[in-house]
C-alpha cells in the first residue's frame, strides 16, 4: 500500500491538541484569512479530531461533529499543501469513515467548497440536504453532501 507508513490518531493529549490547533490554523484558517474560531471543539466529547502522522510529522487533520440520529458532520479535513495529490486525504477519509461506522454512525455529511467538491464525489459522496441540528444554513458557495457508511 502506498500510504502504509501513515498513522491516524485521535487527538487526546495536550501535545496533540496543540499540534491539531497549529496545523489547522496554518493549513485551513490562514488560507481563509482569520483565526480559528472553533478552538473550543477540542474539549467537547461530541467533537472528534484526528491527526494524520507520517513518521513524527503531522501531514493531515480531520474534525467530525457527532450529531443525533446516527449522523455526523465532517467539519474540516485538510492535508499539508506540499503533500496533496498523494492519496493522503483519501486515506484519512477512509479511516475516519471506518471509525465512525464502528461507533454506529450511519451517515457522514459535509459542506463541500467548490474546490473540494470533486474530492468528495470521487469518494462516493452525493448531494443531499445538510440538515444541521443547530439550524445553520450551508454557505451559498458550498454544496451539502453526504455518504451512507
Amino acid at each position: 500500500m502506498r500510504n502504509a507508513h501513515l498513522q491516524p490518531r485521535l487527538v487526546s493529549s495536550e501535545k496533540e491538541k496543540k499540534e491539531a490547533l497549529d496545523f489547522r490554523q496554518k493549513h485551513f484558517f490562514d488560507r481563509l484569512g482569520f483565526q480559528d474560531p472553533y478552538r473550543w471543539t477540542l474539549d467537547e466529547k461530541a467533537q472528534l479530531h484526528w491527526l494524520l502522522y507520517e513518521g513524527d510529522r503531522v501531514v493531515g487533520y480531520a474534525h467530525v461533529q457527532i450529531w443525533p440520529d446516527d449522523r455526523a458532520a465532517l467539519r474540516i479535513i485538510v492535508i499539508d499543501e506540499q503533500m496533496r495529490g498523494q492519496g493522503k486525504g483519501k486515506y484519512l477519509m477512509d479511516y475516519c469513515e471506518r471509525e465512525l461506522k464502528e461507533q454506529g454512525v450511519k451517515l457522514l455529511q459535509t459542506e463541500a467548497s467548490p474546490n473540494a467538491y470533486p474530492f468528495y464525489k470521487k469518494l462516493g459522496y452525493i448531494e443531499m440536504p445538510f440538515n444541521n441540528p443547530e439550524g445553520e444554513p450551508t454557505h451559498p458557495n458550498d454544496r451539502a453532501m453526504g455518504k451512507y457508511l
